[in-house]
């Protein structure tokens, strides 16, 4: 009875493989690259974890930032509690992270990893992860990128990211249920150039210590209804598009940038394009083609969406950590000036969102924003 269920998580593990690679030579010798876990928060735990295990006395990580909680909150814990050195760069104005930044906070001998996120999940900045890429492999340094928020809409083929050693993949932001993720650990990334596969890891597990599901490398009664659920959604997103000569997430990619774009066309001619400010990158294929970061001068966007909330789907950051009230952290590592900050709004097109629902969703949230200008709200 059990001969299906390992069947189905096998298939999704090639399936979820093939999100990063798009050969079957590579495909065949990488799928055991794959590991499941319940969330995107418990593959960056991993990865991390893993990285230090392996690297013996290096205990010194990079991030940024703009991280992701689950990357900067597990570092942060870490470095307070004394068994990591931390070092936190910061991003530009555009919320982009510099690849010589990187470099230069490199400590030879001492840097273990680097973990970078490849498109942030408010305001849509992609970074130059190939670019860090290459900079780490020659300093033999672990590089993890999580990839949770940029998987169906922009590349995440390991030969256009240089090759990252760890790459967190989350299912609900793909098509997927909520409560399955997965971590790809590039082969023999974790006992080479000095590095020592951590002990259990292989056996028992490591972050998750038990049984040995996950070919001994996590712990824990897989969920395969799940996994199989992400490993279609992987399928869906690599199939071939109706024009056959692209994939399918390339053609949802386009039609979600073409949205965006509408949407933002939208706000400007109807509040004025002085009152209307992007966050992030001012060039739009330097953000994710489906998230629209968006300041509204001197509107409070906490009002704003109680009054949408059950016309438009939208919040004022992301929805991970959307629940804490006043600018976010990321806008103000941005520097975002605080007439648009308060009133920034966090807008997501779909793969199935249409023109219309896009104009309509524009009507609303421009009549409540009128509504507050013309009574002098802030």
């Amino acid at each position: 009875y059990g001969k299906d269920p390992k069947a189905a998580v096998t298939l999704a593990r090639r399936r979820v493989m093939s999100l990063l690679v798009d050969d079957a030579e590579s495909l065949k010798a990488s799928e055991d690259c794959i590991i499941f876990t319940g969330c995107g928060t418990e593959s960056d735990n991993l990865a991390i974890e893993l990285a230090l295990a392996s690297c013996g006395k290096r205990k010194h990580v990079i991030t940024c930032n703009i991280e992701h909680p689950a990357v900067l909150e597990c570092l942060k814990v870490m470095e307070k509690a004394g068994t990591i050195e931390l070092s936190i760069v910061e991003v530009n104005d555009q919320g982009m992270v510099s690849a010589d930044v990187i470099a230069k906070a490199i400590k030879p001998d001492q840097t273990a990893l680097v973990t970078i996120m490849l498109a942030n999940n408010e305001v849509g900045s992609l970074q130059p992860i190939a670019e860090i890429a290459k900079i780490c492999r020659e300093a033999n340094v672990l590089l993890h990128t999580d990839a949770a928020q940029a998987v169906g809409k922009v590349s995440v083929a390991l030969k256009d990211l240089g090759h990252p050693d760890m790459i967190t993949i989350v299912g609900h932001k793909m098509g997927a249920p909520k409560g399955v993720a997965a971590l790809y650990v590039r082969k023999g990334c974790l006992s080479e150039s000095g590095r020592c596969e951590p002990r259990g890891y292989g056996s028992c597990g490591l972050a998750l210590r038990g049984g040995g599901q996950e070919r001994g490398r996590r712990a824990g009664t897989e969920n395969v209804p799940y996994i199989a659920g992400l490993g279609k959604a992987a399928e869906l997103l690599t199939k071939p598009s109706a024009e056959g000569n692209t994939q399918q997430w390339m053609c949802n990619a386009g039609h979600m940038s073409q949205l965006r774009s509408k949407l933002l066309k939208n706000l400007e001619t109807a509040l004025g394009e002085e009152n209307v400010s992007v966050n992030g990158p001012a060039d739009p294929t330097a953000r994710l083609p489906n998230t629209l970061s968006v300041g509204l001068r001197n509107i409070h966007s906490g009002e704003l969406l109680k009054a949408v909330s059950e016309k438009v789907a939208a919040s004022a950051g992301s929805a991970c950590h959307a629940s804490g009230g006043g600018v976010s952290a990321v806008l103000k590592c941005l520097h975002v000036p605080d007439d648009f900050a308060r009133g920034t709004l966090r807008l997501s097109v779909g793969p199935s969102t249409s023109i219309e629902e896009i104009d309509k969703a524009s009507e609303i949230i421009v009549a409540e924003a009128k509504m507050q200008m013309d009574s002098d709200f802030i």
